[in-house]
């Protein structure tokens, strides 16, 4: 009786490890097909939309009226140089309506690039927060991720946001990994009167900084702009990958001991004006070489004991499902003798 209940249990174990094997193979080969069908997606849009970018010395190239006309809710264009973020800033009615539907108004898991709702649409606020999903493939804000590595860091450190009849140059302050939720990061209100606090903060939780930049916060916080890029973190629920561009309001007193002597915005190499202060630029006598960078480098979160809780749940499972082949054998090797 014994022997039959032990067979009967080892069809029954097999139907199961068959049957979660094939289901398994299934759904991997319907989710590498439908992940493939998403980046795709994102790419055609990404191709197709590049072609209505506004020109940015106004030489007879797209201006944001034919975006406009596509979509009336397009508020701005960002450019990362060094990256492959080059995309419309959309703004909904909430953070919600772009987090999936792409510019055209579709349905995109790939969602868009958009401001928050907090924001105001002309980026006249002095703290702005724009969001995008972490892709694969150098797609949306995928490629934030990159500014964790110290030398791309200090390598790539301007970025440009356009709207309607103004270009603004920004400088790469600093890149973070903190939890969602963060108010410094994800309460634009907070910063309404003026970035008083941020380069404190900034100093204390980046990943990477430029220091000189920072100190111009800490110091003329009333004069500072700031625009966040907010994306999710590899191997991580809940925290996020934060790059910070600050720039220097031009409609406000010029600062007359900015770092290099120069214009913070990038200014321009003729003898006497102190050069291009670019942070971690190795342009000769610009002031700046890259000795500016400070951090405590890739921070470790939290979120990845979560990772390592389902990595034994599994190997848990296998031990289990191995142990158990094995008193099997050992019992019908048994019985035979």
């Amino acid at each position: 009786m014994s022997r039959i209940v032990l067979k009967l249990l080892n069809g029954i174990y097999g139907w199961i490890i068959s049957s979660v094997v094939m289901v398994s193979a299934v759904y991997a080969g319907y989710s590498m097909w439908d992940n493939s069908q998403i980046y795709q997606a994102a790419e055609n849009v990404q191709d197709q939309i590049r072609q209505l970018k506004p020109d940015e010395d106004a030489k007879g190239g797209p201006g944001f009226d034919e975006l406009r006309a596509l979509n009336g809710e397009v508020v701005g264009w960002l450019t990362v140089d060094g990256t492959n973020i080059d995309y419309p800033i959309l703004q909904g009615d909430t953070n919600l309506d772009y987090m999936n539907k792409d510019v055209y108004g579709e349905f995109s898991l790939a969602g868009s690039i958009f401001l928050d709702v907090r924001n105001k649409p002309d980026f006249s606020d002095n703290y702005s927060l724009i969001y995008g999903h972490n892709m694969d493939e150098h797609l949306m804000f995928g490629d934030l991720a990159l500014f964790k590595d110290k030398e791309f860091f200090q390598k790539n450190t301007t970025a440009t946001v356009m709207i309607p009849g103004e270009s603004r140059k920004y400088q790469v302050a600093a890149v973070l990994q903190i939890s969602a939720g963060t108010e410094e990061i994800f309460n634009p209100d907070k910063w309404k009167d003026n970035l008083d606090g941020l380069g404190k903060y900034l100093e204390e939780n980046s990943i990477w900084y430029h220091q000189q930049l920072i100190d111009l916060l800490k110091k003329s916080p009333d004069r500072m702009e700031a625009v966040s890029l907010v994306t999710c973190s590899d191997g991580s629920t809940n925290d996020r990958t934060v790059l910070i561009l600050v720039r220097e309001n031009p409609k406000k007193p010029q600062i007359p001991d900015t770092p290099g002597g120069g214009d913070t915005n990038g200014g321009d190499d003729s003898p006497g004006n102190g050069g291009n202060t670019t942070p971690g630029s190795n342009d000769p006598g610009n002031g700046s070489s890259g000795s500016d960078i400070s951090g405590n480098g890739p921070k470790k979160t939290g979120d990845t004991q979560n990772r390592d809780l389902w990595m034994y749940l599994i190997g848990g499972i296998i031990l289990f499902i191995i142990g158990f082949e094995t008193v099997d054998r050992i019992r019908e090797k048994r019985h035979k003798d």
